[in-house]
């Protein structure tokens, strides 16, 4: 069972998408209000069919199927706008004015060159001076705040996530508790600093613009529990 699936989206649907609109929105002034978006790890699009109907040429790139036909089957006008695939084998089919990644679409892969391949897409989606914007969570926030166990109610019970930090990954065991059913599932993500993702980022033309700690714009700490980190891609030429 994927940690990202059939049961996330019955159990979290209502309250993600309770505040979904103003993510979106937030997320675009912190970019400048591009006229064209690419949203990477979109989702049933959530945040993407806010885009559509705003007028935003906007696409969606989600690796998941039941996701990508949720999306389909709720937005049959926008069917097109989602295409499934990671982003690493995604074809670079335009170049957009913004780069969305919200909710820690990156992390996923351990490989050593899982990083750059990311950011090279990243890149390779870009409009030279358009910008990337980045939400994932805090490796130093975690680590000053580690919490081992974390309980919340979700349409149907409950969840108990159970995590251990080692290093830089962060494993969690999640528990479903629906009624009379259980159900366990896991899943394992690389965390980052802000200095580390400066760093890979500008291997590939992308240089940090803003830091901020949530998508409301208020200033980034280094405990902060989340980075929202604005990019912009500078050519060397």
């Amino acid at each position: 069972m994927d940690y990202f699936g059939e049961l996330y989206y019955r159990c979290f649907k209502t309250k993600l998408e309770e505040r979904a609109e103003e993510e979106t929105r937030r997320a675009i002034e912190l970019m400048d209000k591009p006229k064209t978006v690419l949203d990477v790890g979109c989702g049933w699009g959530r945040h993407l069919h806010y885009l559509l109907n705003w007028g935003i040429d906007a696409w969606g790139i989600e690796p998941n199927p039941f996701f990508v036909e949720v999306f389909r089957e709720r937005y049959p006008m926008w069917k097109d706008r989602i295409i499934q695939t990671t982003l690493q084998d995604a074809y670079v089919f335009k170049q957009f004015g913004a780069v969305l990644s919200l909710w820690t679409s990156i992390g996923w892969d351990e490989s050593a060159s899982a990083e750059e391949s990311l950011f090279d897409k990243f890149s390779q989606f870009l409009l030279p001076g358009g910008q990337l914007l980045i939400d994932v969570d805090n490796l130093q926030g975690w680590q000053a705040h580690f919490c081992k166990r974390w309980w919340e109610r979700v349409e149907g019970g409950y969840v108990l996530d159970k995590h251990d930090l080692r290093g830089n990954i962060l494993t969690t065991n999640r528990l479903f508790l629906l009624g009379d059913s259980q159900y366990n599932v896991r899943r394992q993500l690389k965390l980052y600093s802000l200095d580390e993702l400066q760093n890979m980022a500008e291997d590939h033309e992308l240089f940090l613009k803003m830091a901020y700690r949530d998508l409301t714009g208020n200033p980034f700490q280094k405990e902060s529990a989340r980075i929202v980190a604005v990019f912009e891609k500078i050519s060397a030429a």
